[in-house]
Protein backbone atom coordinates (compact mmCIF):
# COMPACT_ATOMS: atom_id res chain seq x y z
CA UNK A 1 0.00 0.00 0.00
CA UNK A 2 1.18 3.52 -0.81
CA UNK A 3 0.23 6.07 1.82
CA UNK A 4 0.55 9.81 1.51
CA UNK A 5 0.77 12.21 4.43
CA UNK A 6 0.49 15.97 4.12
CA UNK A 7 0.91 17.76 7.40
CA UNK A 8 -0.40 21.04 8.72
CA UNK A 9 2.50 21.65 11.08
CA UNK A 10 4.59 23.52 8.52
CA UNK A 11 7.30 25.83 9.77
CA UNK A 12 7.82 29.56 9.28
CA UNK A 13 10.64 30.83 11.49
CA UNK A 14 10.68 34.55 12.41
CA UNK A 15 14.13 35.90 11.68
CA UNK A 16 13.89 38.02 14.82
CA UNK A 17 13.77 34.77 16.84
CA UNK A 18 16.90 33.47 15.10
CA UNK A 19 18.70 36.79 15.53
CA UNK A 20 18.04 37.04 19.26
CA UNK A 21 18.52 33.36 20.16
CA UNK A 22 21.77 31.51 20.63
CA UNK A 23 20.27 28.38 19.11
CA UNK A 24 17.04 27.40 17.38
CA UNK A 25 16.34 23.75 16.64
CA UNK A 26 13.39 22.31 14.71
CA UNK A 27 12.93 18.59 15.40
CA UNK A 28 10.63 16.61 13.10
CA UNK A 29 9.86 12.96 13.79
CA UNK A 30 8.13 10.85 11.16
CA UNK A 31 6.69 7.50 12.25
CA UNK A 32 6.12 4.37 10.21
CA UNK A 33 2.35 4.92 10.07
CA UNK A 34 3.05 8.44 8.71
CA UNK A 35 1.95 10.24 11.82
CA UNK A 36 4.39 12.78 13.16
CA UNK A 37 5.64 14.95 16.00
CA UNK A 38 7.35 18.30 15.69
CA UNK A 39 9.18 20.28 18.35
CA UNK A 40 10.79 23.72 18.29
CA UNK A 41 13.49 24.59 20.82
CA UNK A 42 14.80 28.15 21.21
CA UNK A 43 17.73 28.87 23.54
CA UNK A 44 18.91 32.36 24.43
CA UNK A 45 19.92 34.78 27.15
CA UNK A 46 17.56 34.65 30.12
CA UNK A 47 17.12 38.43 29.93
CA UNK A 48 15.23 37.84 26.67
CA UNK A 49 13.07 35.04 28.06
CA UNK A 50 9.80 36.91 27.61
CA UNK A 51 10.58 37.97 24.05
CA UNK A 52 11.85 34.54 22.98
CA UNK A 53 8.74 32.95 24.45
CA UNK A 54 6.49 35.38 22.57
CA UNK A 55 8.24 34.84 19.24
CA UNK A 56 8.12 31.06 19.75
CA UNK A 57 4.37 31.23 20.41
CA UNK A 58 3.82 33.36 17.33
CA UNK A 59 5.79 30.81 15.29
CA UNK A 60 3.78 27.84 16.62
CA UNK A 61 0.14 28.86 17.16
CA UNK A 62 -1.94 26.15 18.79
CA UNK A 63 1.08 24.04 19.76
CA UNK A 64 1.71 22.65 23.23
CA UNK A 65 4.18 24.26 25.62
CA UNK A 66 6.89 21.81 26.76
CA UNK A 67 8.04 24.19 29.46
CA UNK A 68 10.96 26.54 30.05
CA UNK A 69 14.36 25.51 31.39
CA UNK A 70 16.89 27.94 32.81
CA UNK A 71 20.58 27.33 33.55
CA UNK A 72 23.77 29.42 33.63
CA UNK A 73 22.02 32.59 32.51
CA UNK A 74 20.33 30.91 29.53
CA UNK A 75 16.75 29.90 28.93
CA UNK A 76 15.41 27.18 26.64
CA UNK A 77 11.80 27.33 25.49
CA UNK A 78 10.23 24.28 23.85
CA UNK A 79 6.94 23.86 22.03
CA UNK A 80 5.58 20.82 20.21
CA UNK A 81 2.67 19.40 18.26
CA UNK A 82 1.60 15.88 17.33
CA UNK A 83 -0.60 14.86 14.42
CA UNK A 84 -2.17 11.50 13.66
CA UNK A 85 -3.82 12.49 10.39
CA UNK A 86 -1.80 15.23 8.76
CA UNK A 87 -2.68 17.40 5.78
CA UNK A 88 -0.72 20.29 4.22
CA UNK A 89 0.51 21.40 0.81
CA UNK A 90 4.02 22.13 2.11
CA UNK A 91 4.84 18.72 3.57
CA UNK A 92 4.91 15.34 1.87
CA UNK A 93 5.64 11.96 3.40
CA UNK A 94 5.34 8.74 1.41
CA UNK A 95 5.84 5.07 2.31
CA UNK A 96 6.42 2.43 -0.37
CA UNK A 97 6.01 -1.08 0.98
CA UNK A 98 5.85 -4.63 -0.33
CA UNK A 99 2.59 -4.06 -2.23
CA UNK A 100 4.20 -1.63 -4.68
CA UNK A 101 7.49 -3.54 -4.79
CA UNK A 102 6.72 -7.25 -4.31
CA UNK A 103 10.35 -8.30 -4.74
CA UNK A 104 11.58 -5.88 -2.11
CA UNK A 105 11.82 -6.79 1.56
CA UNK A 106 12.18 -3.17 2.68
CA UNK A 107 9.84 -0.21 3.07
CA UNK A 108 11.10 3.03 1.56
CA UNK A 109 10.12 6.32 3.20
CA UNK A 110 10.35 9.75 1.60
CA UNK A 111 10.08 13.12 3.29
CA UNK A 112 9.96 16.59 1.78
CA UNK A 113 8.87 19.96 3.07
CA UNK A 114 9.59 23.65 2.70
CA UNK A 115 10.81 25.61 5.72
CA UNK A 116 10.29 29.37 5.53
CA UNK A 117 12.15 32.24 7.19
CA UNK A 118 10.11 35.42 7.78
CA UNK A 119 12.12 38.65 7.46
CA UNK A 120 11.19 42.17 8.48
CA UNK A 121 13.40 43.50 5.70
CA UNK A 122 15.54 45.96 7.61
CA UNK A 123 19.28 46.51 7.13
CA UNK A 124 20.24 44.83 10.38
CA UNK A 125 18.61 41.60 9.28
CA UNK A 126 20.23 41.73 5.85
CA UNK A 127 23.67 42.12 7.40
CA UNK A 128 23.19 39.36 10.00
CA UNK A 129 21.39 36.81 7.84
CA UNK A 130 24.45 35.08 6.29
CA UNK A 131 25.96 34.35 9.72
CA UNK A 132 22.71 33.43 11.47
CA UNK A 133 22.09 29.70 11.62
CA UNK A 134 19.40 27.28 12.73
CA UNK A 135 19.23 23.52 12.94
CA UNK A 136 16.65 21.22 11.38
CA UNK A 137 16.70 17.68 12.76
CA UNK A 138 14.76 14.93 10.99
CA UNK A 139 14.02 11.54 12.55
CA UNK A 140 12.68 8.87 10.19
CA UNK A 141 11.31 5.33 10.73
CA UNK A 142 14.20 3.75 8.81
CA UNK A 143 17.88 4.21 8.12
CA UNK A 144 18.36 7.43 6.17
CA UNK A 145 19.92 6.87 2.75
CA UNK A 146 19.85 10.28 1.05
CA UNK A 147 19.28 13.90 2.04
CA UNK A 148 18.86 17.18 0.21
CA UNK A 149 20.52 19.51 1.02
CA UNK A 150 23.48 17.56 2.46
CA UNK A 151 23.14 16.75 6.15
CA UNK A 152 24.95 14.99 8.95
CA UNK A 153 23.39 11.52 9.05
CA UNK A 154 23.49 9.12 11.99
CA UNK A 155 21.30 6.11 11.37
CA UNK A 156 17.69 7.29 11.42
CA UNK A 157 18.52 10.94 12.16
CA UNK A 158 19.64 13.69 9.78
CA UNK A 159 20.83 17.07 11.04
CA UNK A 160 20.67 20.00 8.62
CA UNK A 161 22.69 23.13 9.46
CA UNK A 162 21.04 26.02 7.64
CA UNK A 163 21.79 29.73 7.39
CA UNK A 164 19.04 32.32 7.47
CA UNK A 165 20.07 34.14 4.27
CA UNK A 166 17.36 32.37 2.26
CA UNK A 167 13.64 32.88 2.58
CA UNK A 168 12.95 29.16 2.24
CA UNK A 169 14.63 25.76 2.21
CA UNK A 170 13.26 22.56 0.74
CA UNK A 171 14.23 19.67 3.00
CA UNK A 172 14.19 16.17 1.52
CA UNK A 173 15.27 12.72 2.67
CA UNK A 174 14.73 9.03 1.93
CA UNK A 175 15.03 6.13 4.35
CA UNK A 176 14.61 2.37 4.26
CA UNK A 177 13.43 -0.09 6.89
CA UNK A 178 13.67 -3.89 6.68
CA UNK A 179 10.28 -5.63 6.70
CA UNK A 180 11.09 -8.19 9.37
CA UNK A 181 7.45 -9.28 9.54
CA UNK A 182 7.56 -10.29 5.86
CA UNK A 183 10.95 -11.97 6.28
CA UNK A 184 9.71 -14.02 9.27
CA UNK A 185 6.60 -15.01 7.31
CA UNK A 186 8.70 -16.11 4.31
CA UNK A 187 11.04 -18.12 6.55
CA UNK A 188 8.03 -19.81 8.11
CA UNK A 189 6.53 -20.64 4.70
CA UNK A 190 9.82 -21.96 3.32
CA UNK A 191 10.38 -24.01 6.45
CA UNK A 192 6.86 -25.44 6.29
CA UNK A 193 7.22 -26.36 2.60
CA UNK A 194 10.59 -27.96 3.27
CA UNK A 195 9.04 -29.99 6.09
CA UNK A 196 6.16 -31.16 3.88
CA UNK A 197 8.48 -32.13 1.03
CA UNK A 198 10.77 -34.03 3.40
CA UNK A 199 7.79 -35.79 4.99
CA UNK A 200 6.49 -36.79 1.53
CA UNK A 201 9.87 -38.18 0.47
CA UNK A 202 10.18 -40.16 3.69
CA UNK A 203 6.68 -41.58 3.26
CA UNK A 204 7.37 -42.62 -0.30
CA UNK A 205 10.62 -44.26 0.76
CA UNK A 206 8.77 -46.28 3.41
CA UNK A 207 6.08 -47.40 0.95
CA UNK A 208 8.58 -48.47 -1.70
CA UNK A 209 8.76 -52.30 -1.96
CA UNK A 210 11.94 -53.68 -0.48
CA UNK A 211 14.09 -56.08 -2.46
CA UNK A 212 14.45 -59.53 -0.93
Amino acid sequence: MKTRLRTSFLITIPFVLLLNSDRVVVVTTMYGDLSGVRQVQATGDSSLSREISRWAREMTPGWNSDGTRSSSGNVRISRSTQKQSLRSDDVMAVAYDVVQRPLSLVTEYRWQETVHVAFLGNEREQAAAPVTEFEYRLNMPGKIATTNPPAQVDGRTAIFKLTADQEEYTIGATATSVRWDIIVLLVYIVGYLAYRVAALLIRRARLRPRKI
